[in-house]
């Protein structure tokens, strides 16, 4: 019988009980992660969930950016080595004014397709 594999959900409470351990005996991480923040984990050793948690913070900041999730920073915490973390700041100026720039465009493409459909009827 085949083993099933981990969620994303079990592998992130699995290494964040680690993390949180270590934190507990020897403050490293903590003082860094500001207040509120949305905090993600990545591991070099798990390419799947990085990237499962990449998308998580991406749809959380497309959120932010549209209004509908309320601002707050946006954190990972990467496992480069075996029980060594060093903090990611993925809110940073220059993502949220990419997502800026996204849905811009998106207004802007929407916008133009609409002014042309209504051209399109009046011209009838």
């Amino acid at each position: 019988m085949a083993k099933r594999s981990k969620s994303t959900t079990d592998k992130n409470l699995d290494r964040m009980s680690s993390i949180l351990s270590r934190e507990v005996s020897s403050s490293t991480l903590s003082a860094e992660i500001p207040n509120g923040a949305h905090i993600f984990h990545g591991a070099y050793n798990d390419s799947g969930l990085t990237e499962d948690n990449l998308k998580m913070a991406t749809n959380i900041m497309l959120g932010m950016t549209l209004g509908y999730v309320e601002e707050a920073p946006l954190v990972m915490i990467f496992e480069y080595q075996p029980n060594r973390e060093a903090l990611v700041d993925l809110s940073s100026e220059v993502y949220k004014k990419s997502a800026q720039v996204l849905i811009r465009t998106i207004q802007e493409t929407n916008q133009r397709e609409l002014s042309n459909r209504l051209d399109e009827l009046v011209a009838v």
